[in-house]
């Protein structure tokens, strides 16, 4: 079987190399990709740009052509679906013989809207067994039936809605991720900073995250670490053909289970200490009673760790605990960040501008805890309602959606007007965020830049203009430098 995968993202400069670096490799395609293969399958990767329609059309058209296919497979998060839906129409209209299957958090959240789009079958959940399953029966040409975690529509047009598969209860049992078919697409060398998935699911049932809604799609245990050998094994792999390496961890939290990042801590020491201290790591880190220890400090600075993503998201307790089910004090934040620091490790901060509920003098508290401070970095967006989350169910109920949500700014744009905080207000704050929390910390010029830039991120107009015509990558290297210093 020769199966083709697709992934897109808005936002690329070039179809020729559109990711900039490895961060941006997509886990559900690569673990898929690894099981196929290990199967004797063969396995091609497809990245095209929602915003180079054409460019990416006929991408697709000569890879459609020159690899010939049996199987093509698509993912989507709700800001591409309908980019995805479009390609896939074009792909079924010149090969109507072409099998399509797409899977991904938005079909696994809206099947029945998905399967209204010219796919042959859906995946709900998981999709690595699932998958290999279907490639089983097609290469034995038969017509796909009875595959857990699929609906499929028959030759008479009725969906099979299949009964789901418990989660994958051992995912030390996967073959590691294929990075072999995201090398054509990415800008830089293989090495540099690399992602290493940790874990799969989440406990926490934060309202803006469909964490919560994806647990509910099957039965069995949602919640899976991989274990400290099986990581070290990644790792060792990695650097074997990586010596220059930097690790980002890829897991809801890396407080999550104590005694279990302790011994990851403890593996890295020991692998690093072989090697020179030669890979650095980080990871994100969620604020709890539990996670504010500093035990795990001290092994995250032993193992080499030198950065932590921590969410903050607002600087408001009310919004936290009422809006956002975020349960932890300014204080416990404050805490968190100043043990960071103690032990050597650089502060990246989540922040959200525009939460329902949220007033102006609110938002105010993000910013003077941002400024209080001083992060080494932070990742700001204004507040986007994503359908299947329980945050997005809440605007629709308090009618701060009028209509379907527009997805071209996706968390560049104000979506909702509120009474403390109108829409002109939270584009005003997104575009002087920097400004108001680094002013007297870096150069004035620079701020003013990076002002300029976020105006011109948050216009339409003006973006598709500046990043066309003047060269875009420009500005927003000099805008990460100065975020990043």
């Amino acid at each position: 079987m020769k199966v083709l995968f697709i992934y897109s993202l808005d936002d690329v400069q070039s179809t020729l190399k559109p990711l900039r670096n490895w961060t941006s490799m997509q886990f559900g395609i690569s673990y898929i990709s690894s099981v196929l293969k290990k199967k004797g399958h063969r396995t091609r990767l497809l990245v095209l740009g929602s915003n180079r329609f054409q460019k990416s059309k006929k991408l697709c058209n000569s890879f459609i052509e020159e690899f010939d296919p049996n199987l093509v497979c698509f993912t989507a998060a709700y800001s591409q679906y309908f980019f995805t839906e479009t390609i896939a129409r074009s792909i079924k209209n010149q090969w109507p013989d072409k099998f399509l299957l797409i899977g991904g958090v938005h079909a696994t959240l809206n099947p029945e809207e998905v399967i209204k789009g010219p796919f042959d079958a859906l995946c709900i959940g998981e999709g690595e067994y699932p998958t290999l399953e279907l490639c089983s029966q097609i290469a034995k040409k038969e017509s796909p039936r009875g595959i857990a975690n699929l609906w499929i529509i028959s030759h008479n047009g009725r969906v099979e809605k299949n009964d789901p598969r418990d989660f994958i209860g051992d995912i030390d049992t996967l073959p590691l991720p294929d990075r072999d078919i995201w090398k054509p697409w990415i800008r830089e060398e293989l090495g540099s900073e690399q992602s290493v998935l940790l874990g799969r699911g989440c406990p926490y049932k934060c309202s803006y995250c469909c964490n919560h809604a994806i647990s509910q799609a099957t039965n069995g245990r949602y919640v899976r670490l991989r274990s400290p050998q099986s990581i070290l094994n990644e790792i060792a792999f990695l650097h074997s053909d990586c010596p220059n390496l930097k690790i980002f961890f890829e897991v809801e939290t890396m407080a999550l289970r104590k005694a279990w990042a302790l011994e990851i801590c403890s593996q890295l020491e020991k692998y690093n200490s072989s090697i020179g201290n030669s890979i650095s790591y980080g990871c994100n880190f969620r604020i709890s009673p539990n996670s504010m220890d500093e035990e795990l400090f001290i092994a995250f600075k032993k193992a080499n760790f030198d950065k932590l993503n921590i969410g903050l998201e607002s600087g408001s307790e009310r919004i936290r605990r009422e809006v956002l089910k975020r349960n932890y004090s300014n204080k416990d934040f404050l805490k968190t960040v100043s043990l960071a620091c103690k032990h050597g490790l650089k502060v990246y901060v989540f922040n959200m501008i525009g939460l329902p509920g949220e007033t102006f003098a609110e938002h105010m508290e993000t910013v003077l805890l941002n400024r209080r401070i001083q992060p080494d970095g932070h990742f700001t967006g204004i507040f986007y309602p994503y359908p299947g989350t329980e945050i997005h169910d809440l605007c629709i109920k308090q009618g701060l959606l009028k209509s379907k949500v527009d997805s071209q700014m996706e968390r560049k744009e104000a979506i909702i007007e509120l009474p403390g905080f109108t829409k002109a207000q939270i584009q005003n704050a997104y575009t002087w965020f920097n400004y108001r929390v680094y002013k007297g910390h870096k150069p004035l010029w620079f701020l003013f830049i990076v002002v300029v830039a976020d105006k011109i991120r948050s216009n339409a107009t003006a973006y598709f203009i500046f990043r066309n015509v003047v060269q875009w990558p420009i500005l927003r290297q000099l805008r990460t430098y100065f975020i990043s210093h």
